[in-house]
């Protein structure tokens, strides 16, 4: 603490300790000297005298007290925090007597006195009433600021808190303490409550030093509605730095995992903004919302009261319920620049930063990832940090990996990220079926020309994503090619198990989704839907509510996918059951057959290193021939017989191969005979 904050907070101590000397003398007008059996259990006259004739705080340092706090300068911590939550006289003598306890513990020993208890070193309701109180009406007065409701424990700058070892203790028995944040913050620390785990954030400071003078009943609420979290910030960041404020970011995704009840965690969320007298960014909007899009009442009410502006971030359009706002609400879209506009930004950044790159390569960028200018400019300054650590200049493969850091997908369970290992050579399907799976590729990497160069986008292709349907039986290679897709375009790739995803609950699958697809749409990463036929089965005959639910489902599905900006790649091992009218409206749909002798020999040679010590008996054309074995069977079964050679002797031998394929038919359930093994 520095000389200024102590010379300050002594002066405001000035009344409290006024207040404790009158009450010591009407104590001592009424009481009497402890015995010399008590003593240690008691506190002395004597060693009351010596507290009182001590300086406030000089346990901190030496300074004088001097003038009176009502002359203390405007812009002291106290007087802010004050004016801030709107305190009267009675909430400031209440703040500054629990306060007192919290910084000089010479004020434990006094209140103990005061309490006749020496266990009771923080003043309780009674002892305040007290000191600030003689009549009736004025204790009463006191009462009620203390009540859950008034300012000071409505914003959690006090608690009353009642005493572990009472059971059940009247209101007057509890005591009144002030909420550390609230200590740190009169002590000079900016640092948000540690409860709150990173979920509050001080993105900027103020350039305004009487930043408090710019608050206004007139603050107008902002509800910006994009996908680019990156440009909602700096969007409320220009807005707030031109009110000369500082500007609080509330992540409500991270606020709801805390474990605490929510409305007191948003309530400490929200009391940093105050503290910092900062305008307010709340992000993840939608997370609070229910299912009719309304926001529950006590967040909304403290919203409209908040004194400056509040910036609620949302991807969806959303209206409030109430007509009667005392407060605007300013709506404003921050939709991804178009395509020509992403390409400017995107030279626009490279050269500032001196960075060459090929104009084709520059227009892929642009063409694949959906990005604002914030988040284009970090792409940049990230794909640089790439390099240097490298000690390299930087590679077009830094751009994409600085494009994909700005793209992160946080679906907790519904979803896992897939870091792709594989390349077209480690594909062995059918020329048909590799051809057909380059021309996916292809539509992903050119379809900025199609869509913007030659017009298709604005009638016949108005989104840019693209869907497929992989079918095949377990271990044909589906999941595989999802990651050769993803890793020749340079995306992300997420995996999504839609038996996660449903829900015996109504609407609760159409909420997951939903959240799925908000989540995505911004990442133009792969989503590649696993287990599809938990939902994707032939529409049912409709013979009940449930039948007429189910298909609700897929119809839901089906649009959020066609809408979706990226590329959707659903898996299924039953295409039997899936019907037309669902089909019909994906743009590739491609079949993984069981693998040939001639494919399964091929896929034996490849699940075998070149450094793996394979012994001369080992036969791939036999086991080609001998074993209907898929893709992901051959896999299992190589790196089985490798670690059976490893621990017998260490050459592979056709023996430890069909030992592994003897324990891959009886994991799969299938029977083998044994005239083949």
């Amino acid at each position: 603490m520095n000389g200024d904050s102590l010379r300050q907070l002594q002066r405001l101590l000035i009344p409290v300790e006024s207040a404790i000397r009158g009450a010591v003398e009407r104590a001592r007008q009424t009481g009497g000297q402890p015995t010399d059996a008590l003593r240690g259990l008691v506190i002395t006259e004597q060693e009351i005298d010596e507290l009182l004739g001590a300086t406030p705080l000089e346990g901190w340092g030496t300074s004088e007290p001097g003038r009176s706090p009502r002359k203390a300068a405007r812009h002291n911590r106290f007087e802010r925090l004050i004016h801030t939550f709107q305190l009267n006289d009675d909430d400031r003598a209440i703040l500054l007597i629990a306060l007192a306890a919290e910084l000089d513990r010479r004020y434990e020993r006094l209140f103990a006195y005061l309490q006749d208890d020496v266990t009771q070193r923080r003043a309780t309701v009674n002892l305040v009433m007290n000191l600030l109180g003689q009549d009736a009406e004025r204790r009463f007065a006191i009462w009620e600021r203390l009540l859950p409701n008034a300012p000071l424990r409505a914003h959690h700058l006090v608690e009353c808190v009642a005493d572990a070892h009472m059971r059940d203790p009247i209101f007057l028995a509890h005591a009144v303490k002030v909420d550390l944040r609230i200590v740190a913050h009169l002590l000079g620390d900016v640092t948000p409550d540690a409860r709150l785990h990173h979920a509050v954030e001080r993105l900027h400071a103020s350039t305004n030093e009487q930043a408090g003078q710019a608050e206004s009943n007139e603050a107008p609420l902002v509800y910006l509605q994009g996908h680019d979290a990156v440009e909602q910030r700096e969007t409320a960041a220009r807005f707030s730095l031109g009110q000369g404020v500082p500007l609080i970011r509330i992540d409500l995704n991270t606020l709801k995992t805390l474990p605490m009840p929510f409305d007191l965690v948003w309530r400490l969320a929200l009391r940093e903004g105050y503290l910092g007298e900062a305008a307010v960014l709340v992000e993840g909007w939608e997370t609070i919302l229910d299912d009719e899009r309304r926001v529950p009442l006590d967040v909304w009410q403290t919203i409209c009261v908040y004194p400056r502006m509040v910036f609620l971030a949302g991807t969806e359009g959303w209206e409030p319920e109430d007509a009667d706002r005392s407060r605007r609400l300013l709506r404003i879209r921050l939709d991804t620049p178009p395509y020509d506009e992403q390409l400017r930004l995107w030279v626009d950044a490279l050269q500032a930063q001196g960075v060459t790159a090929d104009p084709g390569d520059i227009a892929e960028l642009a063409g694949k990832f959906r990005l604002g200018a914030g988040s284009i400019r970090r792409s940049v300054q990230a794909a640089l940090d790439y390099a240097a650590t490298r000690g390299e200049a930087a590679r077009l493969g830094d751009l994409y990996a600085g494009a994909q850091a700005q793209m992160g997908l946080h679906l907790g369970k519904l979803a896992q990220r897939i870091d792709s290992r594989y390349v077209w050579d480690d594909l062995i399907l059918p020329d048909d079926r590799l051809e057909q799976l380059r021309e996916l590729c292809a539509r992903a990497r050119y379809g900025h020309i199609v869509r913007e160069q030659w017009g298709y986008g604005r009638k016949v292709a108005p989104t840019r994503g693209i869907s497929a349907l992989f079918a095949g039986d377990s271990g044909t290679g589906k999941t595989m090619a999802a990651e050769v897709i993803a890793s020749d375009l340079g995306l992300l790739l997420y995996k999504i198990d839609l038996s996660s995803v449903v829900s015996k609950y109504i609407g609760e699958t159409e909420k997951n989704l939903r959240g799925l697809f908000d989540a995505a749409e911004r990442t133009s990463a792969v989503l590649f839907f696993d287990e599809a036929d938990a939902l994707f089965g032939k529409r049912s005959e409709v013979k009940d509510s449930h039948d007429r639910y189910a298909n609700i489902e897929i119809a839901y599905l089906l649009q959020q996918i066609e809408r979706y900006d990226g590329i959707a790649i659903l898996a299924t091992n039953l295409r039997q059951n899936l019907d037309e009218a669902f089909t019909r409206r994906l743009d590739f749909l491609i079949d993984f057959p069981f693998p040939e002798p001639e494919y399964r020999r091929k896929l034996w040679a490849a699940h075998f290193p070149a450094d793996a010590p394979v012994g001369r008996d080992v036969n791939l054309d036999d086991l080609a021939e001998r074993y209907r074995l898929a893709g992901g069977n051959i896999r299992n079964v190589a790196l089985a017989a490798a670690f059976l050679a490893a621990a017998d002797g260490g050459i592979i031998t056709m023996g430890h191969v069909r030992h592994a394929v003897r324990r891959e038919h009886q994991k799969i359930g299938r029977l083998l005979d044994d005239h083949w093994s």
